[in-house]
């Protein structure tokens, strides 16, 4: 069976960062992405400034969302390093497809050890429904989390559509933080 790597895998968080932003998979053969988040279908980019009542970075430069990273201290990394799938399954990002076919978890309690300044952690899903193995992920990641007295919540998920409820929570949850879904 093929193995599939994610495609940002060399791309680390900053030693600065306050917050991390998690999230699941992104195979290396997807060509309509150019870093986390980047999918047509996807609104972190459109989200997330506005909490700061910036402006959208969907349609924006690379270059334009990592000066927002930089500025807001902000650092991404995703669950899964690797994925080993059938012939011809390459591209296939359906959650309960990726969680069953894990090849390598990413350390990502590593990830947050090496980042002295980071404050909270935010996974980009609301719910864990027919993806089990994640769900044990993030329980041993929150779980370090506490222990280390970082926030850790759950943000109603970027994909599919832009709402102005979820627009609120992702304010509420992470400017705010008046409110926040429990790992």
């Amino acid at each position: 069976m093929p193995k599939v790597a994610h495609k940002f895998k060399h791309i680390l968080p900053h030693e600065g960062t306050e917050i991390l932003i998690l999230g699941t998979f992104v195979p290396e053969g997807e060509e309509d992405t150019d870093f986390f988040y980047g999918r047509p279908r996807n609104y972190l980019w459109h989200l997330l400034p506005i909490c700061w009542k910036g402006q959208s970075l969907k349609e924006a430069p690379l270059s334009e969302k990592q000066h927002f990273m930089q500025k807001r201290k902000i650092g991404f990394a995703d669950l899964i390093d690797a994925l080993e799938v059938p012939e011809g399954e390459e591209t296939n990002t359906d959650d309960a497809f990726v969680d069953t076919h894990v090849q390598q978890w990413n350390d990502i309690i590593s990830i947050i050890d090496s980042l002295p300044a980071l404050k909270s952690v935010y996974f980009t899903r609301k719910t864990f429904n027919g993806i089990p193995n994640l769900k044990v992920q993030m329980a041993v990641i929150a779980a370090h989390c506490k222990q280390k007295g970082i926030r850790i919540c759950k943000l109603e998920t970027p994909a599919r559509h832009f709402s102005v409820e979820k627009q609120q929570q992702w304010i509420d949850t992470i400017v705010k933080q008046t409110t926040c879904l429990k790992v």
